[in-house]
């Protein structure tokens, strides 16, 4: 867990520096499968940076190579998923909550047109700890996952 958070601090540090960068905000609504908005989301971007946040519970921040044009990004990210009406079977034992809490890092490209519409691709690393509950037991999952990154948007 503290690698990969030193590795999300270090990834953000290395381009907080000056840059130049246009004084309009842009927006991007997101709708796909990504680990930076959820699977509906909305990035606020300015210059080179964005922030994303989305649903199921996501926030993001991404850096963009180019600021409006086809672009690789990379970013770090925290998911959070709750289902107080969970009930399945882990391991033998009826639970009837779940919770799910990821981070991590990685990096994509996005393809943007003159319209505005835009579609994004890439891979992240990252760590997930699951949490399994019943009225007797809490039961801990973790461990690291691979995530794949498809989505369509819209920027204005």
């Amino acid at each position: 867990m503290k690698k990969i958070l030193v590795m999300c601090l270090s990834l953000l540090s290395s381009g907080l520096t000056a840059e130049e960068s246009t004084s309009e905000y842009m927006f991007n609504g997101k709708l796909g499968v990504s680990p930076y908005t959820g699977l509906l989301g909305l990035e606020v971007q300015k210059g080179k940076w964005s922030l994303g946040v989305g649903f199921p519970v996501s926030v993001s921040v991404k850096r963009y190579q180019y600021e409006n044009e086809d672009s690789l990004f990379y970013g770090v990210y925290w998911n959070n998923l709750t289902d107080n009406s969970y009930d399945d079977y882990e391991d033998g034992i009826l639970f009837d909550e779940y919770e799910r809490e990821s981070y991590g890092l990685g990096v994509g490209y996005m393809w943007l047109w003159e319209s505005g519409w835009n579609t994004s691709t890439g891979l992240s690393v990252g760590e997930y700890k699951k949490e399994y509950t019943n009225a007797n037991l809490k039961y801990f999952e973790e461990g690291y996952n691979l995530n794949v990154e498809l989505s369509v948007g819209y920027k204005f």
